[in-house]
């Protein structure tokens, strides 16, 4: 018995592929306080970062996790993949992953940081993640509701948030702040309970955030969480500047919504991601609407629309985490417009990348079909042969599902060049042509392609 658990740890272990990158760690540090005499720290952040060695985007994304949990849900599946951490590295970003104060590694203690709230129990685990009546409709969590290690895995990671839901956002904005002081302009991506956060810094370093990824963020507007606390400013626990100004959370309920403007989101590119099963879905549109009425360029990115379905609350992390990650990325590619050279964020002299990339996705439907192997042992060595004498430095194939029963993506293949003009130098070459028409050899799916353009 021990045997076969050593040979399927194992088994796991050797499933992860050797990567080259760079990372690092360090602390944003928090507050001296004083308590009978003696001096200690009030709620630093552990942050983690991995960027490429060869970094071809723009600016730094931040992953902020929700509420309870870790800077772990960003960094791998419950059934062992890679998660969107590490796709995001692999994506040509530099990513700073968090553990908020009070969580994980940012230790806590409730005689400096104030009284925690009740633990996460394994019926609240069942009822906010995968709920029985959803069952028919979330095809995919990762793991049967009767595993009962699998379950224990993952509710491992979840703690206590602190009682009093404004003073953890509070702690939160400050540091996530002071990180963003520390590295420059960058990307925002939250979840859940940390959707709030996102708001906040906004409106604290308007100048530092470039565009906010929310997933299945903590709503609708003024709303109240059983467990978590009410956000008394709108869309968050802790003020926020509106303009005209308003001085307290009953004035600010009490408005008009038409006259709730902020003016730290003024055209901020906002993506608030929601899956099919999940009933967060249910108020994000409340939560986009808000945010445009604030200014915002927010928009809608419910996965079902890209053919993405059976998610729910967890889909960060659910079996087809990399398809739901291919819209937000494209989503970025559309929306960052700025593609000055990214901030080297004080760690070490990092070299940028003036190459670009082609990601050429296929969908399917449930009604098209796809030969994995030809496209693996014909296609994509065609795409080399066709393309390295014209800048191509490589073709990687991303299988995102093994199922092409359903609908969502089958695979994108990555192709990267040298710089930007050998990339469209392809389009009027006679061996693309070839190229082109060998996709009717292997798919009926017309593929959809977008680009990561350094300048």
């Amino acid at each position: 018995m021990i045997t076969d658990q050593h040979n399927t740890f194992r088994q796991l272990l050797n499933q992860k592929n050797p990567r080259t990158s760079r990372r690092g760690h360090f602390w944003i540090t928090g507050e001296r306080v004083q308590l009978n005499e003696k001096t200690y720290q009030r709620g630093p952040m552990f942050v983690d970062w991995e960027m490429p060695v060869q970094v071809t985007q723009p600016y730094p994304i931040v992953l902020i996790h929700g509420g309870l949990l870790q800077s772990t849900e960003w960094m791998d599946t419950p059934d062992g993949r890679p998660g969107w951490a590490e796709r995001l590295v692999e994506a040509g970003y530099p990513v700073f992953v968090v553990d908020r104060p009070g969580h994980g590694r940012s230790h806590t203690h409730p005689d400096i940081v104030g009284p925690v709230g009740t633990p996460f129990s394994y019926e609240d685990g069942r009822h906010v993640f995968f709920p029985p009546e959803d069952a028919a409709i979330q095809t995919q969590w990762p793991f049967a509701e009767d595993d009962e290690a699998a379950m224990d895995s993952f509710i491992a990671p979840f703690g206590p948030l602190p009682a009093d839901l404004a003073t953890s956002q509070e702690m939160d904005t400050k540091r996530l702040c002071q990180l963003l002081d520390k590295i420059g302009p960058a990307i925002l991506m939250t979840h859940s309970a940390s959707g709030p956060l996102g708001w906040s810094v906004a409106d604290r370093r308007p100048t530092l955030v470039k565009a906010i990824v929310t997933v299945e963020p903590m709503g609708p507007p003024f709303a109240y969480t059983h467990g978590l606390g009410s956000l008394d400013w709108g869309l968050t626990a802790i003020p926020v500047n509106y303009q005209p100004q308003r001085t307290s959370a009953e004035e600010v309920k009490h408005a008009d919504p038409a006259t709730l403007q902020i003016p730290a989101m003024k055209g901020l590119p906002i993506a608030v991601v929601s899956g099919e099963a999940s009933a967060f879905a249910r108020f994000s549109p409340l939560i986009v609407d808000f945010l445009i009425n604030a200014g915002a360029a927010a928009e809608a990115l419910h996965l079902p629309d890209y053919g993405i379905l059976g998610n729910g609350h967890g889909l960060i992390y659910e079996t087809n985490s990399d398809e739901a990650l291919q819209p937000v990325l494209h989503w970025l590619n559309n929306k960052i417009n700025d593609r000055s050279t990214p901030d080297t964020t004080n760690t070490e002299d990092i070299p940028v990348s003036r190459e670009s990339t082609m990601f050429v996705t296929y969908y399917h439907d449930g009604t098209t079909w796809f030969d994995r192997d030809y496209y693996v042992q014909k296609h994509l060595p065609l795409v080399k042969d066709a393309w390295k004498e014209y800048g191509l430095i490589e073709a990687t194939a991303l299988f995102q599902s093994e199922n092409t029963a359903g609908k969502g993506v089958i695979c994108t293949c990555i192709c990267k060049f040298r710089n930007e003009a050998a990339m469209h130098s392809i389009f009027n070459l006679p061996e693309t042509v070839a190229v082109m028409e060998d996709i009717t050899n292997f798919t009926d799916i017309v593929p959809s392609q977008y680009f990561a353009m350094p300048r």
